[in-house]
């Protein structure tokens, strides 16, 4: 009995523990990696609970018909049939059966659940999130942003997700170097929930760009056009369409800031205002003309004025001109 209420214990303290951890966690990943392990952690309990009845049951110090294994001289006598040794007996055949355990282990499990609910709402639904699903909300009333998302992507590559986009009939996506990593392949769900594998052809780390070609002969496939005529001007109206958090093609709007030079990259990048999260790396930046500007991979924090705000950034499409033979040889 004092090991099942330690353990019952322990499992109180880790119930708050894991919610208070939830709270202060600032991405679904890491919500997720909590829910697995008080998963695994719940089925450990009911494991040692279970184990700790069934030690009880066959202990023979706890039997309800103790074995004497002495030597005793059996001695021949007369028995007679005695009502009350009966009622003993089935008295002792038909304990009631403690299904408390069963009943802790029900409320311990469901206690975890409730708990890991309350702890995600405000991972997904803050204030944060509502904002862009609101404008989503509006901006997806538009008929061209309707046809945008058409074309955007979701890229899954060894447990990691971003966004991609694709510009080809037949299977072209461009998304980031860092979404792929070093893996060779990966899988493409377009909106419709078509499923394409499909492989690395381009690989660049120094602009952080990838780009995959789909294996199936797959075709008629929703497209993205790129501009050819690049000329960023500070305020330029456009649209990112991504996949922040743990939502998918969510669009929003914002504005050219211009070019910036970045210690980390040999090439200049685009600064834009517009929201931007976990999940939007590969997304296109869209300008006013519904073609693909640049493709975005980061965030970073610049002062306007005496404030300091989060800007996206992306990588400028003209960089992808020395893969064109590449992407678009038959």
């Amino acid at each position: 009995m004092t090991t099942l209420m330690t353990i019952l214990g322990l499992a109180c303290l880790a119930i708050i523990i894991r919610i208070s951890f939830c709270f202060r966690s600032q991405s679904v990943k890491v919500w997720y990696n909590h829910v697995e392990s008080l998963f695994l952690f719940s089925f450990s309990l009911a494991g040692e609970v279970f184990s700790i009845r069934n030690d009880e049951l066959n202990d023979p110090k706890t039997s309800a018909d103790p074995v004497n294994d002495t030597d005793v001289p059996f001695e021949w006598g007369e028995e007679f049939w005695n009502p009350e040794d009966d009622i003993e007996e089935d008295e002792l055949n038909h304990r009631p059966k403690r299904t408390w355990i069963k009943k802790t282990i029900i409320v311990m499990l469901a206690i975890l659940l409730l708990g890991n609910l309350i702890a995600f709402i405000p991972q997904i639904y803050n204030l944060l999130t509502i904002r862009f699903l609101k404008k989503d909300a509006q901006l997806s009333q538009d008929e061209q942003i309707q046809q945008y998302k058409q074309a955007v992507v979701n890229v899954s590559s060894g447990g990691r997700k971003g966004t991609g986009f694709n510009i080809a009939p037949n299977g072209l996506i461009i998304t980031n170097q860092h979404v792929m990593d070093d893996d060779k392949a990966g899988i493409i769900q377009f909106l419709n929930g078509k499923t394409y594998p499909a492989d690395v052809i381009v690989s660049d780390s120094e602009i952080d760009i990838s780009i995959l070609k789909i294996r199936d002969n797959a075709n008629n496939l929703p497209t993205l056009q790129l501009e050819t005529e690049i000329a960023y001007q500070e305020g330029d109206p456009i649209h990112v369409i991504g996949n922040p958090l743990a939502f998918y093609r969510i669009a929003t709007e914002g504005t050219v800031l211009g070019l910036t030079p970045l210690e980390s990259r040999k090439l200049p990048m685009l600064m834009i205002q517009a929201p931007i999260h976990n999940g939007n790396s590969g997304s296109p930046v869209i300008n006013n003309k519904g073609n693909v500007i640049a493709v975005v991979y980061a965030t970073t924090i610049t002062s306007q004025g005496d404030q300091s705000i989060p800007v996206g950034l992306a990588i400028p499409i003209d960089y992808l001109e020395k893969y064109e033979k590449t992407m678009f040889q038959k």
